[in-house]
């Protein structure tokens, strides 16, 4: 496959307030839902907070993606190991987010992992997991502003996340390059050029594409400089 592709034109989804989820196939990896995660912190001033509970936080990888390593200074990255642990940090971020400016966007991956887990009873997994939506859907319509999640599966027990959520879109693996597209079917967003058969899915790609976002947005920079990253 080559390595160099022509510059993207295409954009990525516009995420519109209000809860999204995301379900990617799984040779992508998480990769997508951080270039959206960037994407949202080149076009706003707020800060991002990234939620995981599913060990997909892969903060090295997002170092990587991203266009100027400042821009990380506006990402905080919390994990879940339970349960139990999961809904708190979803709770604290929700009273945290009353005293403070609104975020720019926040994700939160692998939403149900944790509540699948043999650390609760079931009754006790579906109440949390209740709950746990609740809060970003809560964040969602309190500060208007993209919430971005995804799941661990699409099955009974996913399918409260999927009624909470406004938008579905869907990135799939194609033969021309990664592929955003409306779950409904009503519309869909390319990433990629399919007029010269030239083209790049690797972390090359995507951090492209973002370089190509970060321009279009006034006062955003694509220099690396050398400083330490801020996520926490």
């Amino acid at each position: 496959m080559p390595t160099r592709s022509r510059r993207p034109t295409a954009d990525l989804p516009e995420l519109a307030p209000g809860v999204t989820l995301v379900d990617v196939d799984d040779e992508l990896g998480v990769t997508p839902v951080q270039a959206l995660l960037l994407d949202r912190v080149l076009g706003a001033d707020g800060p991002a907070f990234w939620v995981d509970g599913a060990n997909r936080a892969n903060t090295s990888r997002l170092r990587e993606l991203a266009p100027a390593d400042r821009v990380l200074d506006r990402i905080e990255v919390a994990r879940g190991f339970t349960a139990h642990q999961h809904t708190s940090l979803l709770d604290r971020l929700t009273g945290r987010l009353s005293d403070r400016e609104s975020p720019s966007v926040v994700v939160a991956t692998g939403l149900d992992g944790m509540y699948r887990a043999a650390d609760v009873d079931g009754d006790t997994a579906e109440q949390l997991f209740i709950r746990a939506i609740a809060s970003v859907a809560r964040v969602a319509r309190v500060h208007d502003v993209p919430v971005i999640v995804t799941r661990c599966r699409d099955d009974e027990f996913s399918t409260p996340l999927r009624r909470a959520a406004e938008t579905h879109l869907q990135c799939r693996k194609t033969p021309f390059g990664p592929r955003f597209e409306d779950a409904d079917g009503d519309t869909e967003t390319l990433v990629y050029h399919t007029d010269d058969g030239w083209l790049q899915t690797t972390l090359a790609y995507w951090r492209e594409v973002l370089e190509h976002r970060a321009r279009m947005y006034e006062g955003a920079t694509v220099d690396r400089a050398a400083a330490t990253p801020g996520i926490q």
